[in-house]
């Protein structure tokens, strides 16, 4: 396997300071019994065409921005080469959650539809580090067509020039369609931004693109379960391959990154089975598409047993 020199001896003091403390780290208020998911789906390659962005490949395919530009890095997202190879984040590793209702994971900008076969997943905006998205487990509350905005005070202090009110239309951020989150100000709502999908990009609400914002609302009745998780680091496996899928810290709420993301790998015994130079280059990159980290045991093994999602 390829070194990582640069990466080498930050990645061996890590190691060895997770080693040392055990692996443990504050638990989020979300995490229950750590779970290996299945991983869904393979990367696709598109070709860039004449006068595309990489904003233009995300919202063809309906994918985040970010996404995309983080799988591409030695790519201009701005004024890309017509005919380079573009990388497309189209597998997941499923979050740790129940899979019911809807389940938002904030760091990977996701939006997981349960509520249908099969599963759908539509790429969504995110509050930034000033206004974060709210975290929990919530329902589904009001819906409303053509919502109008009441401007927050805070948002008006911010932008001064913004009436109090702004009506449906073109001009409304919230788009066509709201559904609020539980009993809060928040809600999942379009946008008349397409390019701010897949971005720290509101105070705190979760925008989707228009057309998938109007199929889900139809679909999804209020009282529907809403799963905000945190989960940076996401542990799968497809056959006997273990996977890491890894996503920036948006919040900054796992300092330690080693040690969360070895925390599921720990929990099952499994980190003899890992090339943890792999797991390291996969959190230094955080790349967002599942990444071969290591193998399963096999059954027979007497140091663990082979975890189920």
């Amino acid at each position: 396997m390829e070194s990582h020199p640069r990466a080498k001896p930050a990645f061996l003091l890590a190691l060895l300071l997770v080693l040392a403390s055990g692996g443990r780290g504050e638990p989020a208020p979300e995490e229950t019994t750590p779970r290996l998911m299945p991983v869904l789906g393979e990367v696709r390659k598109v070709l860039v065409r004449d006068d595309d962005t990489l904003l233009d490949v995300a919202f063809e395919h309906r994918l985040g921005f970010d996404a995309v530009a983080r799988l591409n890095p030695g790519v201009d997202p701005w004024v890309p080469v017509p005919g380079t190879v573009v990388r497309l984040p189209t597998a997941v590793v499923l979050p740790e959650a129940e899979p019911t209702g809807l389940v938002l994971n904030v760091p990977e900008m996701r939006l997981y539809d349960f509520t249908v076969e099969p599963m759908e997943i539509f790429a969504a905006a995110v509050g930034d580090m000033a206004d974060p998205s709210l975290l929990g487990d919530f329902q589904i509350g009001a819906k409303r067509k053509d919502p109008v905005w009441h401007v927050p005070a805070s948002i008006r202090a911010e932008k001064p020039e913004l009436p109090a009110t702004v009506p449906a239309g073109p001009d409304n951020p919230l788009g066509s369609r709201w559904m609020t989150i539980g009993k809060t100000s928040y809600g999942i709502h379009g946008t008349n931004v397409r390019w701010s999908i897949g971005r720290m990009a509101t105070h705190g609400c979760i925008r989707l693109y228009e057309d998938e914002v109007q199929r889900l609302f139809e679909r999804v009745p209020s009282g529907t379960r809403v799963q905000l998780v945190y989960q940076p680091f996401k542990w799968g496996f497809a056959g006997d391959d273990l996977y890491l899928e890894v996503h920036p810290d948006l919040y900054s709420l796992r300092p330690d990154r080693l040690a969360e993301a070895l925390r599921v790998p720990r929990a099952f015994g499994l980190l003899e089975q890992l090339d943890l130079e792999r797991v390291w280059r996969a959190v230094d990159e955080a790349q967002g598409v599942p990444v071969r980290v290591g193998r399963l045991p096999p059954p027979d093994s007497s140091t663990t047993s082979t975890p189920t999602s």
